[in-house]
């Protein structure tokens, strides 16, 4: 069951009646069978995953807490086991193909790798359950209960695509205990519509020339004007796809008075490559950070050339986590060579800390930033690494005339743009309305003009909703 489906948005209303009419001691059963059928949709099959999953953290946390002697032991145990479950279920077929070609044998079958189907939100709950592993063994994190961690791992917002949640954020507001607020249901609403708007009317509109621009197997080579205007074209389809998913995460959450992590913070206002990855799927970027980089740079103490080869090694991994194929690996050591290439800057300029550069130098680096990284997109984006140099090329150093899209694609990529441009002042201007209307008891704001809002989304939504697209990173 999707979230841009009217089918999810009736049995969300339903579902939210429910939760608030029931007494707080059977909320929790009733979120937890609401998760298990709401994963159930996507596939009835693979709902013993997440249950083993909260069941092999359960053990090794436990274990490890009450055997502080051995707590190193269990938690790599119990990480090891999660692995194991993510190589066979997601990265079986990109190892054996690999695998067969270095050992000479490409023309092997292995059609068994292909038949198990991919069990949707593997990637996001794994990370999710490493982190609790780590958490436990850094005492950071009270042991919960198996329900607590069953819960946690089926709560239905985020359970597909995140966003990445740490038990220590989440596990606490599972007793669902909250007395019921209106502002539950404003604020709430606010981000599903939105969301929905953001995936449907601007992602899906930008997808359909997006499809076809990097159909497989398409061979031409694509005009300068085609190329940059495709890479910038996905650059902001993905945006708003998976910025659209979590606001209706983040949404779907709030009206059950739960608070899930923001994800998203205008991601293509970043000054610089590390902006950017402050800015862009946050709660990737911090769990990263904290349980993969930190640990390292804490081993090499800041020694650079074994930082710099981590760093681009730790991003090849954040690409390979992204799908199984070599453009998502290629991407992310891209970024991390963005990320090396800024340190080595930042090391080259030794200014003090805190001082600005100059306004060159500063708008040098916001222009070099967001075309590094449409220019990663277009890797990401290619079905192979030949098409991604074809494309590259159109934009970089073989420079042809033409078009060869419809009028509509180019405007419509540019108003998009403009409207990403402009979305901090809307989001300031918002949020400034949001603040007067909180001093009032009934106030307008909230009693006319949202309803209107909410009708006009679902409107839009009623009239782009053609093909019901898949959110892109449900396929990760």
């Amino acid at each position: 069951m999707a979230f841009n489906s009217a089918t999810y948005l009736l049995v969300l209303l339903l579902a939210v009646v429910v939760y608030w009419a029931l007494p707080g001691s059977a909320r929790r059963i009733f979120v937890l069978l609401a998760g298990l059928a709401f994963y159930a949709s996507w596939g009835i099959i693979f709902v013993w995953l997440p249950l083993l999953v909260a069941v092999i953290v359960y053990v090794c946390g436990k274990q490890g807490h009450a055997e502080p002697a051995c707590a190193k032991r269990w938690t790599w145990l119990g990480i090891s086991g999660l692995l194991v479950l993510l190589a066979i279920f997601k990265y079986r077929g990109f190892l054996l193909g690999n695998l067969a070609v270095f050992s000479g044998s490409a023309g092997s079958s292995h059609s068994w790798a292909t038949t198990i189907a991919f069990p949707m939100g593997i990637s996001f709950y794994t990370f999710e359950a490493i982190g609790y592993l780590i958490d436990v063994r850094q005492r950071r994190v009270k042991i919960p209960s198996l329900l607590d961690l069953c819960l946690f791992f089926f709560f239905w917002p985020n359970v597909l695509s995140g966003p990445i949640v740490r038990a220590r954020e989440l596990v606490p507001q599972l007793s669902f205990r909250k007395a019921f607020e209106g502002r539950f249901i404003f604020e709430g609403a606010d981000r599903v519509i939105w969301g929905l708007v953001q995936k449907t009317v601007i992602a899906n509109v930008l997808g359909v020339w997006e499809d076809h621009g990097f159909a497989p197997g398409l061979n031409s080579r694509p005009s300068t004007l085609d190329g940059w205007f495709l890479a910038i074209a996905f650059g902001l389809q993905i945006y708003f796809d998976f910025a659209g998913y979590t606001n209706m995460a983040i949404g779907t959450a709030r009206l059950l008075g739960v608070t899930l992590p923001e994800n998203f913070r205008q991601p293509y206002h970043a000054a610089t490559p590390p902006e950017f990855w402050a800015r862009w799927h946050m709660t990737l970027s911090r769990w990263i950070r904290d349980y993969l980089f930190f640990p390292i740079n804490a081993k090499w103490q800041g020694a650079p050339l074994p930082l710099y080869v981590s760093l681009i090694g730790v991003m090849g991994l954040v690409g390979l986590w992204h799908g199984a194929g070599w453009t998502f690996v290629l991407w992310g050591l891209m970024h991390g060579t963005y990320l090396v290439l800024y340190r080595i800057y930042e090391a080259w300029r030794k200014m003090p800390a805190g001082a600005p550069a100059s306004p060159f130098i500063a708008v040098a680096w916001r222009v070099a930033t967001l075309v590094a990284v449409f220019a990663a997109w277009v890797v990401f984006r290619s079905n192979n690494v030949s098409q991604a140099r074809r494309i590259l090329s159109a934009m970089f150093y073989r420079f042809a005339a033409g078009s060869s899209y419809p009028v509509l694609f180019y405007a419509c990529t540019a108003i998009v743009g403009v409207l990403c441009a402009v979305e901090p002042i809307l989001l300031r201007k918002l949020g400034e309305m949001e603040e007067r209307a909180e001093t009032e008891t009934l106030s307008p704001f909230r009693v006319m003009v949202h309803p209107i809002a909410y009708l006009f989304g679902l409107l839009l939504f009623l009239l782009f909703d053609s093909n019901n697209a898949q959110f892109i990173y449900s396929q990760f």
